[in-house]
């Protein structure tokens, strides 16, 4: 009798615990839409006090660490922080390999230190960033603006590895950059998640890759008009604007 007193105890602590999770990770959710980054950091670290590192509060952790670091002007401040993302992402991962976030979170982190320390200097980095953006999309078992964040990473990183010549990225490892690929993904990433100024741009990017100026310069100039949903929206959109003057 008494093991089953304390088994139905800890199931309705479990199950409350649980619950004060989600509604937490919601929060940080709804703190991200609204660009508070520093209370969204404040309210994921409150959810990891009480489960203890749950897969859902450790890719969010990765996630703000990642818009941190982005906003962090001291450079070894900002590696630190990319790594920290790429920590907690892999330890979410550790508790739940289905976790597309962790995925995502993952390879927006490793994606950032690769740009940083130069892609053709870290090829491996590059091609786990691949990687982990394609299980993403075959794990699929998140919300579509996750699948969509995904899809991004995917194209920007053929877009960013196409750019110097197939015979000098080969022994690199990193002869699969493909522009096309690039438009594929960047295209998809728009369908499922439409007006978001990070993949407006990028796609403006991949159009003058192609050769279709006018095509990108239209692009841009959406971008400059679209409402931010994003930390660093902004200075996106003062991006779309030098795009437009390089174009013209």
């Amino acid at each position: 009798m008494k093991t089953l007193i304390l088994l139905l105890l800890v199931t309705v602590f479990a199950t409350r615990l649980h619950a004060d999770t989600n509604a937490l990770c919601a929060q940080f959710d709804t703190q991200i839409e609204a660009l508070d980054v520093r209370g969204a950091k404040q309210t994921i670290d409150k959810a990891l006090q009480e489960d203890g590192g749950s897969c859902h509060a450790l890719y969010r952790l990765a996630r703000v660490l990642v818009l941190m670091a982005d906003q962090e002007s001291d450079e070894q401040k900002r590696s630190s922080m990319y790594t920290q993302a790429v920590d907690a992402a892999t330890k979410a991962l550790q508790k739940n390999g289905s976790c597309m976030g962790a995925y995502v979170y993952r390879a927006a982190a490793n994606g950032k230190i690769a740009l940083s320390k130069g892609i053709f200097t870290v090829g491996g980095v590059v091609t786990s960033v691949r990687d982990d953006a394609t299980k993403a999309i075959q794990l699929h078992n998140d919300t579509p603006q996750r699948l969509a964040a995904a899809y991004y990473i995917l194209g920007r990183t053929h877009l960013n590895v196409q750019r110097k010549p197939k015979f000098i990225r080969l022994p690199l490892g990193l002869g699969w950059g493909n522009h096309d690929e690039a438009m594929t993904y960047l295209s998809k990433a728009r369908e499922l998640r439409k007006d978001f100024i990070m993949f407006e741009l990028e796609y403006a990017r991949c159009l003058a890759e192609g050769g279709r100026e006018q095509e990108a310069v239209a692009v841009a100039r959406r971008v400059a008009s679209l409402k931010p949903q994003e930390p660093g929206d902004q200075k996106r959109q003062q991006e779309a604007l030098e795009l437009i003057r390089e174009l013209e």
